[in-house]
């Protein structure tokens, strides 16, 4: 039987679609002795087995085989009932009711459904510079242009957002993580997030605000969300991969009405509703008071990871570089000095080489929209590594790089 080909049958949206460099580089992970300071995967010893066990007998009382059922698309309405509770926590101080949240499938899902809600071909999105490749994916797929928004060690930098939409008034919508970016790690401090929100407001742009990281912070105090600062501009998405287990996959948005009912609309077409056990899950995670708790031991083992992994860095790489000390998160990003461009450096030579060394890490360039304006960078994950493995890590790096400036 002739082998049938449908290449010339696919929509010209999957042109723009390509294989996360992450997803690729994990693939390695499996190997025996793999350092992967790569992908950003909590550490299993954080995941509340027993925490769960619990969950689920409550879930079976209260909820019986009911809970198997088809459920509504925009949540669980007991998970919709509590959030509004979880959501006014000092690191995001956002106001939300039922009416203005949609569950998703994980906070990925949610751009997604934003991509489709706004985006047409050759649309304009401004992205901060780098930015959340997952965010590129989702949005990539809906073929819109990128412009993006200057960065610093403060993260998005004002000024820049303002003088892009002055240029570019016909911008679709901001994508911003304000707190403990990914990949950098980077904090908007709040007289940034204040300016940020006069600006949106100004203009009467929207902000789409991506927060799955702010509630596992090591040090310094929480940051009002920007949605918390501008409502009516902001879309403010969250999860509970970071905090609960990635497998549950239960994240989602909070909006204005208008925009919540049609994302709830777009969610119906692609997957009905999200899980209603994993919402179940949450709902008592969060109504029987786990959550702080729990962050503690998260915040106990990740913190000095990161503290060893910086550390590390300053000891084993070159002084050409500069690498942030976040205060929070998964991630440590370190880029060249733009004073240390003589150094002509490869970064596919170096994931090569450390490869070799059975050291995985991802390079900087696919976060950026706009890959030639991408510096020689790295992102660095430290939540799912031991403090020895980390050091062994970021020594094979720097050996690396040390061997390639020669």
């Amino acid at each position: 039987m002739a082998i049938i080909s449908f290449s010339n049958m696919t929509a010209k949206r999957l042109k723009s679609m390509s294989g996360s460099a992450i997803r690729n580089l994990l693939k390695q992970a499996g190997k025996k002795n793999f350092i992967a300071l790569s992908g950003g995967y909590p550490d299993p010893a954080c995941f509340p087995v027993s925490i769960i066990e619990e969950l689920r007998r409550k879930i079976k009382t209260k909820y019986g085989n009911d809970i198997f059922q088809y459920g509504k698309t925009e949540g669980l309405t007991d998970l919709l009932d509590i959030l509004p509770s979880f959501l006014k926590r000092s690191n995001r101080r956002v106001v939300a009711t039922p009416d203005t949240i949609a569950i998703t499938c994980g906070s990925q899902q949610a751009l997604t459904i934003i991509a489709l809600m706004f985006i047409n071909p050759g649309d304009l999105i401004a992205v901060e510079s780098p930015t959340y490749l997952g965010a590129l994916q989702a949005f990539n797929a809906f073929q819109p242009r990128y412009v993006e928004i200057l960065t610093d060690k403060d993260g998005m930098i004002p000024g820049s957002l303002e003088n892009i939409i002055k240029k570019y008034p016909a911008i679709k919508f901001i994508y911003a993580i304000p707190t403990f970016q990914n990949p950098t790690g980077r904090v908007i401090p709040l007289r940034r997030r204040i300016e940020i929100a006069k600006i949106i407001v100004k203009y009467n742009k929207l902000l789409v605000e991506d927060d799955p990281y702010s509630e596992v912070r090591y040090e310094g105090d929480h940051l009002p969300s920007i949605c918390s600062l501008a409502p009516a501009n902001t879309i403010h998405l969250f999860t509970f991969s970071k905090t609960l287990v990635p497998d549950v996959r239960v994240g989602g948005m909070v909006a204005s009405e208008e925009i919540k009912n049609t994302a709830v609309l777009i969610k119906q077409g692609l997957d009905l509703f999200t899980s209603n056990y994993n919402q179940a899950l949450v709902s008592e995670y969060l109504r029987g008071d786990y959550l702080e708790g729990h962050l503690k031991k998260i915040i106990k083992i990740y913190r000095p990871r990161k503290t060893c992994m910086f550390e590390s860095i300053k000891k084993y790489f070159p002084d050409i570089f500069e690498v942030t000390n976040s205060q929070g998160g998964m991630f440590v990003w370190v880029s060249q000095l733009t004073d240390a461009k003589k150094y002509k450096l490869n970064i596919e030579e170096l994931v090569e080489k450390t490869l070799a060394k059975n050291v995985g890490f991802v390079p900087g360039f696919p976060f950026y929209a706009n890959q030639k304006n991408a510096l020689f960078s790295m992102r660095l994950n430290f939540t799912n590594q031991s403090e020895e493995s980390i050091e062994k890590g970021i020594e094979i790096i720097g050996s690396a790089i040390h061997k390639l400036l020669k």
